[in-house]
């Protein structure tokens, strides 16, 4: 008796098993096959990505009064850009603030959705909309807002450290200019100087490679600057006036120098006017000596017959 109880119960349980399993692959089939059956909306880029770059190439205005998905009319720059597959991003920035809109708009006749796959996704905050009604595709579509900043992030920048550059100063004496002797220094115009340069280049025992005058006075079309090997040059001031002449110097190393001492002044001072012998304001009528000379012979020829020694 005892032997049949536990077989009947051996059987029973074995039944209830089965059965549970059975109803447990039931209750999951449906909801298995509605999971992997439907399909998840596509990435969207973001407006942050695409309005600081380009403007968008369905739409773009970038002023005025624009219709926003569930708000209504807004005024700002709206941009519509048009994606793959039959897709649109829409980047909304209001004149006031910085909190822009991104409108999602997923083209869900395309993808072949059906009602009951199409509702599942209203939780989820999306809307179904016809695409003629926003300009965009005559299909339809399910939308939806997020926010996104409508101010462009600053890059920061990483700021390199300078190198100083290290002042090398010359272990040994260096090339100088310490004298430009000028004579005559003061004349009348014209007037012509010689210029002699004094310098001296230790690396070369005293020899300078290039000597630069300047004589500050281009009169006559001569050069005012003036480029030569030799220390002495000559000019010729050929207007009055005050100069300043001034000598650089080369040395073989090819460094230029020049000092106060290396300048000369220059006065030029105009020619005196020449004076002129006066003339008479009317000259003697033609004979008026001869009518004189005429008019003294007689009175000398009584005055040595009166006087006349006998």
């Amino acid at each position: 008796m005892k032997s049949r109880m536990r077989k009947i119960m051996k059987n029973t349980a074995l039944s209830v098993i089965i059965i549970l399993f059975y109803f447990s692959i039931f209750l999951s089939y449906p909801f298995t096959t509605f999971a992997e059956g439907t399909p998840n909306p596509p990435a969207f880029p973001t407006c942050e990505s695409k309005i600081f770059t380009n403007p968008g190439d369905w739409a773009h205005y970038d002023s005025g009064w624009h219709t926003i998905l569930g708000i209504g009319s807004r005024e700002g720059r709206d941009d519509v850009y048009q994606l793959t597959q039959g897709n649109f991003l829409q980047c909304f920035c209001p004149v006031e603030g910085t909190e822009g809109i991104q409108t999602n708009w997923w083209n869900i006749q395309r993808q072949g959705l059906n009602e009951e796959e199409i509702h599942s996704f209203f939780n989820q905050g999306w809307q179904k909309e016809d695409g003629g009604d926003w300009n965009l595709y005559n299909e339809t579509y399910l939308a939806k807002n997020v926010t996104f900043s409508c101010v462009q992030a600053t890059p920061t920048l990483t700021l390199t450290p300078t190198p100083t550059p290290s002042v090398t100063t010359p272990s040994g004496p260096i090339s100088k200019c310490f004298d430009l002797e000028a004579q005559p220094t003061d004349g009348t115009a014209p007037l012509t100087v010689k210029f002699t340069g004094h310098a001296d280049d230790p690396v070369t025992g005293g020899k300078i490679k290039e000597y630069r005058f300047d004589f500050g006075d281009a009169s006559g079309g001569q050069s005012q600057v003036w480029f030569q090997t030799d220390r002495t040059a000559y000019h010729r001031y050929e207007l009055s006036g005050t100069y300043t002449a001034n000598l650089r110097i080369q040395d073989n190393a090819g460094n230029w120098r020049e000092s106060d001492d290396c300048k000369a002044t220059i006065i030029v001072h105009a020619q005196p006017p020449v004076l002129a012998a006066s003339s008479p304001k009317e000259l003697p009528s033609t004979g008026a000596n001869i009518l004189i000379l005429i008019g003294l012979v007689p009175i000398g020829y009584y005055i040595y017959q009166r006087f006349k020694i006998v």
